[in-house]
């Protein structure tokens, strides 16, 4: 990944992801108006931070990336499976939705998630002209929501696994996610012994690889073009939002990604 400066905003983006196509871009925590344990481009707007600094921190977002906010479509991220396709923007005074993937082929459309150590996994079909996002946290991953975003997307949009160009983005990494015996036991249960691969027991207990278990589940799905950050948040405070290392009072970091303005020129012809 590479960083990029913007309006005193600092954000990343995948090397595998071409600019012409796609806008793709996962901000970090700096450059905006948060304070404290939010300090300071906290877009989380349900963990105790000052709703006049969220929204100034959206609305910057938004002047950042050069589109209307009027064009966002975001959801509430649950830790399931269910993936929801914004055809259109969300409109202002509708409710959030549940779900925990994003999907648009919609030009006018900016997808936004909210992230703090789950796994941001991002995705652009360039021959489709399809961009998604999905949220991987251990229970999202062990229900391979990665797998059924892929899914989805192909059945909706008849996008071929092979096309995807997907990229996994700053998460907690595998020395600083320790679980329980119990998140063990549920992955052998569902994966059986390809469990074990994402699992090593250190002297504190047992520890989740969600990095590479994302990606296997990926693979498995037919997606051969990926990206890893191998970014860690918890051990980058500096840059990033952790919900386990900060105790669970700290902000959430923005993922975001639209078709490109040239893209949706190229798009606008073709239709």
């Amino acid at each position: 990944m590479k960083s990029n400066w913007s309006q005193g905003t600092c954000y990343y983006t995948f090397e595998s992801f071409d600019p012409t196509e796609t806008d793709a871009r996962i901000f970090t925590r700096k450059g905006g108006f948060s304070r404290g344990p939010y300090d300071s481009f906290n877009l989380g707007g349900t963990n105790g931070d000052r709703p006049e600094d969220v929204r100034a921190n959206h609305e910057l977002l938004f002047q950042v990336l050069g589109r209307p906010p009027e064009s966002r479509f975001d959801v509430w991220q649950v830790h399931g499976t269910t993936i929801r396709f914004g055809d259109q923007p969300r409109p202002a005074d509708q409710k959030h939705q549940p779900a925990d993937g994003i999907f648009t082929d919609n030009p006018e459309v900016t997808l936004v998630m909210r992230f703090a150590d789950c796994v941001p996994i991002v995705f652009h079909d360039p021959v489709k002209k399809v961009v998604g996002i999905a949220h991987g946290g251990w229970q999202g991953t062990l229900l391979k929501v990665a797998a059924e975003a892929v899914n989805a997307a192909n059945q909706r949009y008849g996008s071929q696994p092979e096309n995807w160009r997907v990229g996994i983005g700053p998460a907690i990494c595998a020395d600083c996610y320790r679980v329980g015996p119990e998140v063990l036991e549920q992955y052998q249960r569902a994966w059986g012994s390809a469990a074990n691969a994402f699992f090593s027991l250190k002297p504190d207990g047992w520890h989740l690889d969600l990095w590479k278990a994302n990606e296997w589940v990926l693979r498995q799905a037919g997606v051969t073009q990926i990206e890893q950050s191998g970014i860690c948040t918890a051990e980058h405070l500096d840059d990033w939002y952790s919900y386990r290392k900060e105790r669970g009072v700290t902000g959430r970091f923005a993922v975001v990604i639209a078709l490109s303005h040239d893209s949706r020129e190229t798009q606008s012809a073709d239709r």
